[in-house]
Parts: structure tokens; sequence; C-alpha cells
């Protein structure tokens, strides 16, 4: 047992090392973009850019995302349609999701809630915007009633 502890020691340390330099390698590095998707407000366009705001715990916070041909805008209808979407495992499940329509940006008023699916990369860059899809209104909630 007393032989181990130092070749295990060791092991670590050099784990710890190895980490380091591939950390160091890495950071002049951009960052691979990645999509993420966030529900907002639409405010304006300005030229070639989509300005949104976002409404989170730190209050109100503008978004803007660059777009061009190749975004889709969709916008949710009434009529809702039935998906297999895979999931944990592998397992495929049915999803009930609003059907969506295509639609033109000049479609797409001030005010109303959208969810974009951005491609973030790093804080240099601005996002850009791979899918603007208008929500449609919410359902009104029932209130419980107690007894």
């Amino acid at each position: 047992m007393r032989s181990l502890r130092p070749l295990v020691a060791l092991t670590v340390a050099l784990g710890l090392v190895c980490t380091a330099y591939a950390r160091a390698d890495r950071e002049g590095e951009p960052r691979k973009p990645r999509p993420r998707t966030v529900i907002a407000e639409f405010r304006k366009v300005e030229g070639t850019r989509l300005v949104l705001v976002i409404r989170g715990d730190q209050g109100e916070r503008e978004l803007v995302c660059e777009y061009d041909s190749s975004t889709k805008f969709l916008a949710e209808t009434d009529q809702d349609v039935k998906v297999k979407v895979r999931g944990e495992g592998g397992l495929e499940r049915e999803v009930v999701k609003p059907q969506t329509k295509a639609i033109e940006l000049k479609d797409v008023a001030s005010g109303q809630r959208v969810a974009v699916t951005i491609l973030v990369g790093d804080e240099k860059t601005t996002p850009r915007c791979l899918e603007l899809r208008v929500l449609r209104p919410e359902k009104p909630r029932r209130e419980h009633r107690n007894g």
C-alpha cells in the first residue's frame, strides 16, 4: 500500500499538468459556435440585425443577432401536430407541437413573442440567427378554486 501512494500522487499531478496545457492551447482560439434557443420579444430590424428584448431575473436586456438569406422565419398556427421525438436511451415518443408556416420578415410585428435559435460563438462576434418563430398567444390559464 505504501508504494502505491507516490504513484497515485504522480498520476494526479500529471493529469493536472496536461489539463492546464490543454486549456492554455485553447485560450486564444475562438469557441465553436453552438445553437441556442431563447424566448424574447421582437423589437425592430436595423439593417441585417434583429433587435430582441429578453426578460429574466436580471431585468430586461437587449439581444442583437444578424440574419441572412438562410434564416427561416416561421409562425405557429392554431393547429397542433403530433411529432415523434427521440428521447433518452434512443426511445421514441410522440409529442404534440404547434404547426408552423413560413412567413416573411415584414410579417413580424414589434412586441410579438418569438423563439429565436441563434448560433453563439465567442463574445466578440454578433450571434447569427438561424430561425425566428413567432409564438402563438398563450391560452388563458384557468384559476384554481378551493372548495
